[in-house]
């Protein structure tokens, strides 16, 4: 191994760790304001989103906007991307503590082990495969925009068979998702050599996060729809 390779794969390394810092740094302050929230300001969090602009929608509105925007600004402005993801973060921790209330403790207990387990696993694969895994990211991303679809339907249909089928959905969605957005951060970082990388690791990060918490939460609905 000469010199080139090995200053090559230190690089690597060192954008995956940056990417997986700020995934961290994003599940920890989620994590403590959905628990800060449900234990100590549930009733002023409930107020809060009642009180918002179109309430739990506009928040979701609030959350799609973000990633449109961290996006954009990857690129150009390190800073605000990440800043925009600490916001999108914390949004995220009051919403949970509101799903998250909505069940029982060993539910979401055991749904956070098994998306958690889940999520290693395919990440491992996606660092570690030779195989070419773009194809799953857009047939994944395909039935995304399907499920989406069919899941705004559902609201008015209110079937749970449908709900209880997209769910399971979700999970093959995003399992698939995990493995082809780990690998292709590999890509990001060869894309981005000489420039500063923070922002699209802030980016890759943003798309690491949103596969784990929706693998949680589809993961979380099929639990809770045993009960």
């Amino acid at each position: 191994m000469n010199n080139s390779t090995v200053v090559e794969a230190k690089g690597l390394n060192q954008f995956y760790a940056k990417v997986y810092g700020i995934f961290g740094l994003g599940l920890a302050l989620t994590a403590l304001t959905s628990f800060l929230s449900m234990n100590y300001f549930f009733e002023e969090v409930v107020t809060f989103i009642q009180n918002f602009p179109l309430g739990m929608t506009g928040l979701w509105l609030i959350q799609i906007g973000l990633v449109i925007l961290l996006s954009a600004k990857a690129k150009n402005n390190p800073s605000l991307t990440i800043a925009g993801f600490i916001v999108y973060s914390l949004l995220m921790g009051l919403v949970l503590s509101i799903t998250l209330s909505m069940y029982s403790s060993a539910d979401v207990a055991q749904a956070f082990v098994v998306a958690a387990g889940t999520f290693i696993g395919m990440s491992i694969f996606g660092v570690m495969t030779k195989r070419d895994l773009s194809g799953v990211g857009r047939a994944a991303i395909g039935l995304l925009w399907g499920v989406i679809i069919a899941t705004v339907l559902n609201i008015f249909m209110g079937s749970a068979a449908v709900d209880y089928f997209l769910s399971y959905a979700t999970v093959i969605i995003f399992i698939g998702l995990t493995a082809y957005d780990n690998q292709r951060i590999r890509g990001v970082y060869y894309g981005t050599l000489g420039q500063d990388n923070t922002g699209f690791a802030a980016f890759m990060a943003l798309q690491l996060y949103l596969n784990f918490i929706n693998l949680f939460l589809s993961i979380l609905r099929i639990f809770g729809g045993k009960d």
